[in-house]
């Protein structure tokens, strides 16, 4: 068992997903108390069924303030507090070259991760504030926020973002007892990846699945993260094993370099 987790009040949003259903799962194993936040109500809804007693769920768009803020007045009605925030839900971008990218797609993809993260954080840091004894935020982001690919401008630029908001927050809050952290997976077998393969797949002449192949060989794992080991290194940053941990990027990519 990880210290620190038992009997916390953590919200997790993009629960639905892969990533963050990983996330709540190993959190209630651990001891943790979740609410599981999505824009997929029934999705999270699901979740929270299956972790039990110890899980609600709500039905929230983490980019506007009222959704952002939905998950912390879930998890101070259910469960008294909150302690821990994990800023996951994000989405893909379509793969395409900067000159043929879409205005209405890019604002769709910064309206999640980029928005919906800076209001997720600001609504976790005034509950830490409000409460007065200190928390823990972890945003996700990707080891796209550490490197450049051709075709994924859009996604990268926002999870750059994501990275360089984590970074102001914490030197904001640090001093106040809340750790801010950001968590950088590399390629994990999700959804979500299916469609970059196939778009990345598609820009280089080749389908998705020969795309895959290609990307695979470049893990020096040679294989892709599965959602679990994600959640296992979120969980670890966000316990109390690595209590001196705080603005730190932690990568957990299978050994690419990002630079």
């Amino acid at each position: 068992m990880l210290k620190g987790l038992a009997g916390k009040s953590v919200v997790v949003t993009g629960a639905a997903g892969g990533i963050g259903a990983a996330l709540c799962r190993r959190l209630t194993e651990e001891g943790a108390r979740v609410v599981a936040s999505d824009v997929d109500g029934a999705g999270a809804e699901a979740l929270a069924k299956e972790l039990g007693p110890e899980a609600v769920a709500v039905q929230a768009d983490v980019s506007t303030p009222e959704g952002a803020e939905a998950g912390v007045r879930a998890a101070v009605d259910a469960f008294g507090r909150l302690d821990l925030f994990a800023a996951n839900a994000g989405v893909e971008s379509l793969v395409k070259p900067v000159a043929e990218f879409d205005l209405d797609d890019y604002e769709k993809v910064f309206r999640v991760n980029v928005r919906g993260a800076f209001l997720s954080g600001q609504a976790a840091v005034r509950q830490f504030l409000a409460q007065g004894d200190g928390g823990g935020l972890l945003f996700t982001a990707s080891i796209a926020a550490l490197m450049g690919t051709p075709g994924t401008s859009v996604y990268n630029a926002s999870k750059h973002a994501v990275h360089g908001l984590a970074r102001c927050l914490a030197l904001e809050v640090g001093a106040l007892g809340i750790r801010v952290n950001t968590l950088a997976p590399g390629v994990v077998e999700t959804r979500m990846m299916r469609a970059l393969e196939d778009g990345l797949g598609a820009l280089s002449g080749t389908d998705g699945e020969s795309f895959k192949t290609t990307m695979t060989s470049s893990v020096p794992l040679g294989r892709y993260a599965t959602p679990e080991e994600i959640a296992g290194a979120a969980a670890w940053i966000l316990s109390d094993e690595v209590p001196y941990m705080h603005n730190e990027m932690v990568t957990v990519g299978g050994g690419i370099a990002p630079y």
